[in-house]
């Protein structure tokens, strides 16, 4: 990864490498990250040795966030149940799924805060990652995540992209 690039950060979303400098923590100078949130009135530092465990990563392709897509609207297979617990926060398509199975499946009579949580937290990652790779709105993310159609006419087809 390289400045200008935008990347995914698991638990903070959707951002663009700065810059990346050189800081020294407990006596040791490393490479870091510099990523900065304005909507989170902070800037993220990454160490780049450390990225892959982390989870930063590139955001994913257009065709990636197409398959997630037909995966919200109904139209693509949902993948198997893991559940939100073991979810893994870097794959869009794992992110729909557990979106999709959230919508869908029965609601508990006295559901889990955690589990509330954690599908709160998939919808904000893959909406920023919606949003910033194909363009799309709010409303119409919030459509599929409802479990409706998106309001451009239902199924987001490439041609729209």
């Amino acid at each position: 990864m390289h400045v200008g690039d935008t990347v995914l950060h698991p638990r903070y979303g959707v951002g663009t490498i700065d810059a990346i400098e050189q800081r020294v923590q407990d006596g040791e100078c490393r490479e870091y990250y510099v990523i900065p949130k304005p909507s989170l009135s902070s800037t993220i530092f990454v160490p780049v040795d450390a990225a892959d465990e982390v989870g930063l990563r590139p955001v994913a392709s257009p065709d990636t966030l197409q398959e997630a897509l037909d995966i919200l609207s109904g139209e693509g297979d949902v993948p198997k149940n893991e559940g939100v617990k073991n979810l893994i926060w870097g794959d869009p398509i794992a992110l729909a799924g557990a979106i999709r199975r959230g919508v869908t499946e029965p609601k508990s009579r006295y559901p889990k805060v955690s589990e509330q949580h954690q599908l709160k937290r998939a919808k904000k990652l893959l909406s920023e990652e919606l949003e910033v790779v194909l363009g799309l709105s709010e409303e119409s993310i919030g459509a599929l995540f409802d479990g409706s159609k998106s309001p451009i006419g239902g199924h987001v087809s490439a041609a729209v992209l």
